[in-house]
């Protein structure tokens, strides 16, 4: 009945997941239309990382300083993995915005795919019902919100349309993926690999946020109150499920 139960469950995110990313796909976008929505995503995104995932990490680990400051290097080693990432790998002198903006939507999913991963996980080490189920609210509610994130950035990188839907569908099956092998994740990585990993994904938003995106809304000082809005309400989103999820 359990396992039927988070069957039911991964099934629901997947859809939800599904859902959110293909309506940045369903009409074409105009700059500065995208431009917009990326302020929402951008202020979605800034919402995961400080109100979500760094108060995350000292509840991760042991209360010991050695791994208190190992979690802030993997911090710092994301931050800097998608630094190299785009300085050294996908920027080039020809077209460099547009591969900047790949490096961004990379970066993107690969934080994104490990928070969904963790937050599958977390869900299934939610036994309780009375545990299970505001969390398991709590993920519906903003797993939309990431999927259209996550497809608005690569919109803005101007990925293939087939090459966005393949990708699209991967991350929605991470945090279904996550639930339903929670135990067996639990038993391979522990609960210090988990948090390791939780670390490491902080840190690539924090770049991707602060670096990337942020400049990148505001890079054309057109709808600048617009925008500005959007972020907010963005970062209003993540603090009304950080709310429910308390």
């Amino acid at each position: 009945m359990i396992l039927e139960d988070l069957r039911l469950q991964g099934g629901l995110i997947l859809l939800v997941g599904l859902g959110g990313g293909l309506l940045p796909l369903l009409t074409s976008w105009s700059d500065r239309r995208l431009h917009n929505a990326l302020a929402l995503s951008t202020g979605i995104f800034l919402g995961a990382v400080f109100l979500h995932m760094l108060p995350a990490l000292p509840a991760a680990g042991s209360a010991t300083t050695e791994h208190r400051t190992l979690l802030w290097s993997f911090v710092l080693i994301g931050v800097l993995a998608v630094y190299f990432l785009e300085s050294l790998v996908f920027r080039t002198h020809d077209h460099d915005d547009l591969h900047r903006h790949r490096a961004v939507s990379y970066a993107s999913m690969a934080g994104l795919s490990i928070h969904a991963l963790t937050t599958g996980v977390g869900l299934a080490a939610a036994s309780a019902a009375e545990v299970a189920a505001p969390v398991f609210f709590a993920i519906i509610a903003h797993k939309a919100f990431e999927s259209f994130s996550l497809m608005s950035v690569f919109e803005l990188a101007k990925m293939p349309r087939k090459q966005m839907m393949v990708l699209l569908i991967a991350f929605s099956c991470f945090t279904p993926l996550g639930l339903l092998a929670g135990n067996l994740l639990f038993a391979s990585l522990g609960s210090t690999g988990l948090a390791l990993a939780l670390a490491l994904a902080a840190g690539t938003f924090l770049f991707v946020c602060l670096s990337e995106l942020l400049p990148e809304v505001f890079h054309h000082k057109e709808d600048s109150l617009m925008k500005i809005t959007l972020l907010l309400a963005g970062i209003g989103v993540m603090a009304a499920i950080h709310g429910l999820e308390a």
